[in-house]
């Protein structure tokens, strides 16, 4: 039996996962729970904690973990898989559904298609820059990490840019929803969100049905292999996937590496210095300073032993990405930025079977988003020292990130 790991006047074992402290800086908790208790029972909100880089690539690929809750009787039953909004979206199926689907989906998201949309992206980044550049301040988060993504993912769907100030709204209630620190109202108001994006994203579907167009709905709708092609149910939930992983995460992850950058004027320098570097700078920021907290879950479907603790068959498992992605064992010196770091295996877009299939996308957004604002900016500092944090223990990010320039 492992000692209580304090965090300031609260302890793990039935921490406040809300406390603006942690949301701040969660990382010296996860510092300490590493050393001392990697696989950690938080009792609070029902899951093990797995934050050693070792044990967290033995969850991945373990195949006695399943990322289908449905499968495990031990955990509060969920819908029939047919009528669970989420029981096709191909990171909660396993093998061969989940290989299935993702054959399906990766027929249309290429390396090739994300290519020809590099010129877009710096479009629509120049763009948002043009608009500020008068002002001489903006709200990274406002005025540049929301729009971006937002009008990115709305012209490769089709979406009408009328509709994009209602999609932004959903999206952070939406993840709010799988954040189990939050009050059960706050969960059921992101629900209602999503339910009502989902509402939205069915009538588009119906409508590509029924009149085609350049976009991809279209081209997922259109995929297909040896006759095979997505179910209306299967579309709509990987389009709700892509959708929600695009907007929140990379508005957050953006302005996380604006304020990382800043904070670190050393870095910065060498960057604006060695443009080459910008590459391995994304990399080294999406190691240090990833929004995505806890972002891979995986059930027990039978007993087993993981880091000499008894993992019970349909118990809960949470790999915490911005834990194992500072392990030292892993990581030289790892609560230190290093965009020149060689050796950066993070785990950010996890690993194996569910590798994210939008990491490619998500990387090349970032790289030019930066690229943009730092050649376009280059007197960018921060105008307020520290920034506020939302309440989202799954997904970290800011509410503002006021520069001035």
């Amino acid at each position: 039996m492992t000692s209580a790991i304090t965090y300031k006047e609260w302890s793990v074992d039935g921490f406040e996962a809300l406390d603006p402290a942690f949301v701040a800086d969660p990382y010296p908790l996860y510092a300490r729970l590493r050393a001392e208790a990697p696989v950690h029972f938080v009792a609070s909100i029902g899951e093990w904690w797995i934050t050693k880089y070792s044990y967290a690539k033995l969850v991945l690929a373990d195949r006695r973990l399943t990322t289908q809750r449905e499968k495990v009787t031990a955990v509060s039953p969920r819908p029939p898989t047919g009528s669970c909004p989420w029981a096709h979206n191909m990171i909660e199926l396993d093998p061969p559904e989940h290989d299935r689907v993702r054959s399906l989906v990766g027929k249309v998201l290429t390396r090739e298609a994300i290519q020809r949309l590099r010129s877009r992206i710096e479009q629509v980044a120049h763009g948002l820059v043009d608009r500020a550049e008068g002002d001489g301040r903006m709200d990274i988060m406002a005025d540049y990490a929301y729009p971006l993504p937002t009008n990115v993912l709305c012209e490769l769907m089709g979406l009408p840019a009328s509709d994009r100030e209602q999609l932004r709204a959903w999206m952070p209630g939406i993840h709010l929803q799988f954040d189990q620190a939050q009050p059960p109202e706050v969960r059921q108001q992101g629900e209602a969100a999503d339910g009502a994006a989902r509402e939205y994203l069915s009538r588009w579907i119906a409508e590509r049905q029924a009149r085609p167009g350049a976009d991809l709905i279209t081209a997922l709708l259109s995929a297909e292999d040896h006759g095979d092609r997505l179910a209306f149910p299967e579309l709509l939930s990987n389009l709700s996937l892509l959708l929600y992983a695009g907007f929140e995460t990379t508005a957050r992850m953006l302005s996380a590496g604006v304020y990382t950058l800043l904070s670190h004027p050393d870095q910065l320098a060498l960057l604006r210095g060695r443009p080459e570097l910008m590459q391995s700078a994304v990399e080294e920021l999406l190691r240090y300073a990833s929004p995505v907290q806890r972002g891979v879950e995986r059930w027990a479907l039978t007993d087993l032993e993981l880091g000499g603790k008894l993992i019970q068959k349909g118990d809960r498992l949470s790999v915490v990405l911005s834990a194992v992605n500072r392990d030292p064992e892993v990581f030289t010196e790892p609560d230190q930025l290093d965009i020149t770091r060689k050796h950066n295996p993070h785990l950010v877009f996890a690993r194996g079977t569910h590798a994210c299939l939008g990491s490619f996308f998500a990387t090349s957004e970032l790289e030019i988003a930066f690229s943009v604002l730092l050649r376009r900016l280059p007197r960018l500092e921060l105008a307020t020292p520290e920034p506020t944090w939302g309440p989202n223990t799954k997904l970290r990010g800011m509410t503002a990130l006021h520069v001035r320039f």
